[in-house]
């Protein structure tokens, strides 16, 4: 019999992956390091990712993807990201986060790596990540980042995001994750390679896991 507390969250799941905007192009990390051997994860699926049927405005913007965060020790993360964008280019970014601030209410970190996209290779540097902690375990989270084209050898500008996250009640989490928040944000791309057509932001969402 499938646990209550997974039905709870599946139905909560689909209410935010519904109420999306459809867009779920994103921001992919936050100033909050995870921990010594700890793992953390921020999925996101787009809707116009998964059909042809949405409206072509939709189907051909977006990425669904997957970030990571795993601890070294706990100032440092291996961290990085795999995404695949509806008009079906893929990405991989993997590197290094440093985190140098951590009080009650603020984290900050650094971080550098690669991005790995069609027939290039960027470097994300340098790298300013977030979180700022609110109470009731809400935050605020977001990044501001420089991209880097090393085969051009050229700058293609700066990107940023910042969302609210939302925890999942505790009583809904499985006791196999630490914590589950949903995250609703907007997030404004760098890369030359997508040029927004009416805005220079876009709204964005995931669901992030803390185990």
């Amino acid at each position: 019999m499938v646990n209550s507390k997974v039905i709870r969250i599946l139905a909560i799941l689909i209410q935010v992956f519904m109420a999306s905007l459809s867009f779920a192009s994103g921001g992919y990390d936050n100033g909050t390091p995870a921990g010594k051997g700890k793992l953390d994860l921020d999925i996101t699926i787009n809707p116009g990712d998964l059909s042809k049927e949405w409206p072509e405005n939709l189907d051909e913007k977006g990425q669904s993807y997957i970030v990571w965060g795993y601890g070294l020790n706990d100032f440092f993360d291996f961290h990085g990201y795999v995404s695949h964008g509806a008009d079906g280019t893929d990405q991989i970014y993997y590197g290094i986060k440093y985190n140098f601030v951590s009080t009650d209410w603020l984290d900050l970190s650094t971080a550098t790596g690669l991005r790995h996209i069609t027939s290039r290779t960027d470097l994300i540097f340098p790298q300013l990540l977030y979180t700022i902690k609110l109470p009731q375990d809400f935050d605020i989270i977001g990044s501001f980042t420089n991209v880097y084209n090393t085969k051009e050898d050229n700058n293609i500008g700066q990107s940023s995001d910042v969302a609210l996250r939302i925890p999942v009640p505790k009583s809904m989490t499985p006791s196999s994750v630490r914590d589950i928040k949903i995250a609703i944000g907007l997030f404004k791309p760098s890369t030359r390679d997508w040029k927004p057509s009416t805005s220079n932001w876009y709204p964005t969402y995931s669901i992030d896991f803390r185990f």
